[in-house]
């Protein structure tokens, strides 16, 4: 029967290595022990084990040093190493978690014991890789999605621009307008969550005024379908250091929020200024108001009286601000809600701001 799980040990006395060969023997896994500890890391990459006992007092290298390797190597960093030591004292134990080890086995051995902590590493390094697996499976998933989006909702926009420019303006052209807009704006959130651990920045300078009157144009079908104004508000002008994208992430998931959770016949002002030395960029609806405004940058985080979306936009404006330190602010009461990002000074152009 072929040995499900492979199991190396390191111990430079060869008693120790005989003996935990006899505790193992009967348990379905394939041993493999050595006293040479350069051996045994460079075997391992060869063949990678799924589990290492590893002693801590050892010559010309101890456990700790070889566990740093072992930990510091892409290929097997994942690898749980379980120490076993005569050593009984809490600074050598705490020493082994800090290393990086899983579990901790004092001698001499106690052979369920040994057993047990062999068993449960190994549940748990199985669990970790199904895990992960299913990670893998589902970012492919989701990128698949991701692409196969794009293209419908391009022909989409492409049509529906064409009949519009044949025909003139229909209320149902607005309508399928502002719904593939929408659309678009779930496609940039999951793009960038997929795309955000692997992406470079690429910052410039951005003129607030110009940027900001870009967005109120794409977002313009979907605040008339519930007959919103949406009104931009110069009291100081200001340039800021960032990735355009990024920050078309933070200001967009507000403004689309701002539209979702808005009354209809409302009005949203969106204010750009300085107050204070600080450099501000305001949004304001006159919708239903947020009962919570800590939750909201939880990841599918949505309010029980209002349940659209898919609840990821506000996390993605938290995470972004984040990076780039800039502070926000929410306001919120029966009568609206107010976000406000508050950018430090790294990310101000004062050359080009008035």
């Amino acid at each position: 029967m072929d040995k499900k799980y492979t199991v190396l040990i390191i111990d430079d006395k060869t008693e120790n290595l005989h003996y935990l060969n006899n505790v193992l023997k009967d348990e379905n896994y394939l041993i493999r022990a050595t006293t040479d500890a350069t051996f045994a890391i460079n075997s391992s990459k060869l063949n990678p084990p799924h589990l290492i006992l590893l002693d801590i007092k050892m010559p010309n290298q101890d456990g700790f040093d070889i566990c740093k390797i072992i930990k510091n190597d892409e290929s097997l960093k994942d690898i749980p190493i379980i120490f076993i030591s005569a050593l009984d004292d809490i600074e050598s134990k705490v020493k082994a978690f800090e290393e990086g080890g899983v579990d901790y086995i004092t001698k001499p051995f106690e052979k369920e014991e040994v057993r047990a902590r062999i068993k449960t590493q190994l549940k748990i390094f199985e669990s970790k890789n199904t895990i992960t697996k299913l990670l893998e499976q589902q970012d492919f998933f989701l990128k698949k999605i991701i692409h196969e989006m794009n293209t419908p909702l391009s022909i989409i926009s492409l049509n529906v621009d064409n009949l519009e420019s044949q025909l003139g303006p229909k209320e149902h052209f607005e309508a399928i307008k502002a719904s593939s807009k929408s659309l678009s704006s779930i496609y940039n959130d999951l793009y960038y969550l997929t795309k955000k651990e692997k992406r470079t920045a690429d910052i410039q300078n951005i003129n607030l005024v110009k940027f900001l009157s870009s967005r109120l144009a794409f977002f313009d079908e979907m605040a008339n379908v519930k007959n919103i104004d949406i009104a931009l508000d110069i009291h100081k002008e200001f340039d800021v250091l960032m990735d355009i994208y990024e920050l078309e992430r933070v200001v967009d998931n507000t403004i689309s929020n701002a539209i979702k959770y808005s009354n209809e016949s409302s009005n949203i002002d969106i204010t750009l200024d300085i107050i204070d030395n600080k450099y501000q960029l305001q949004i304001t609806d006159e919708g239903i108001g947020i009962s919570n405004t800590t939750d909201i940058f939880n990841a599918y985080y949505q309010q029980k009286n209002k349940n659209v979306g898919l609840g990821l936009g506000l996390s993605i404006v938290k995470d972004i601000c984040d990076n780039y330190d800039i502070q926000i602010e929410v306001n919120s009461s029966e009568n609206g809600t107010t976000f406000t990002y508050i950018f430090p000074d790294n990310l101000i152009n004062k050359k080009s701001s008035l």
